[in-house]
């Protein structure tokens, strides 16, 4: 069975920067016999965490108790064994869109640490800077979700010529998620 790879992009464009860099991570992952799906949260209506854990971990139910679309990508983040999710840099962090989306996957850490074991990678493009903190950011927030982080999971473009990341190393990440997600399941059948 080919790992299924969900692509997430968090910007407000469905044709953009954001989505070029996501499309040659997908390449990657396609040419290693992955699945691959890529959904704009734009499309959805995702509305803000109502912060019901505050109280108590028990109070936050899954699915969650906010109903929106959140619960049309629950389904995939559960069905995913890897996950990429692209963001602009907004003032050095993550925009209003990816914010709300991690925000709502309290409901996932909260019961059961749902998306534990899940490859993730982030890819951030800033137009002056700020990619390199958006990057980190999101991979510190899924490793504190129990995601796996496989080499080269961060990459950050500054357009203005700063950044580390040439482009050809997105497919190599894409490569390395599905690589990961087989060794995984690999160790989960022995």
């Amino acid at each position: 069975m080919k790992p299924f790879i969900l692509f997430i992009n968090g910007s407000p464009r469905k044709i953009g920067r954001t989505v070029k860099y996501l499309k040659k991570v997908m390449k990657g992952a396609e040419k290693e016999g992955a699945e691959v799906k890529l959904i704009h949260l734009i499309d959805f209506k995702i509305l803000p965490c109502l912060g019901c854990y505050s109280t108590s971990p028990k109070s936050c139910t899954f699915p969650c108790k906010q109903k929106d679309d959140m619960e049309k990508i629950y389904p995939l983040l559960l069905k995913a064994q890897g996950i990429v999710l692209g963001c602009p840099s907004y003032w050095f962090s993550v925009s209003g869109l990816v914010k709300n989306f991690i925000d709502r996957l309290t409901s996932l850490e909260n019961n059961g640490f749902l998306l534990e074991e899940k490859i993730f990678a982030a890819v951030s493009p800033a137009q002056e800077s700020g990619g390199e903190e958006v990057s980190h950011y999101l991979i510190s927030v899924f490793n504190e979700m129990g995601c796996v982080i496989p080499p080269f999971a961060s990459p950050f473009f500054d357009e203005g010529g700063k950044g580390t990341w040439k482009g050809e190393e997105l497919e190599i990440l894409g490569r390395n998620i599905v690589r990961l997600a087989k060794a995984i399941k690999k160790a989960k059948l022995l």
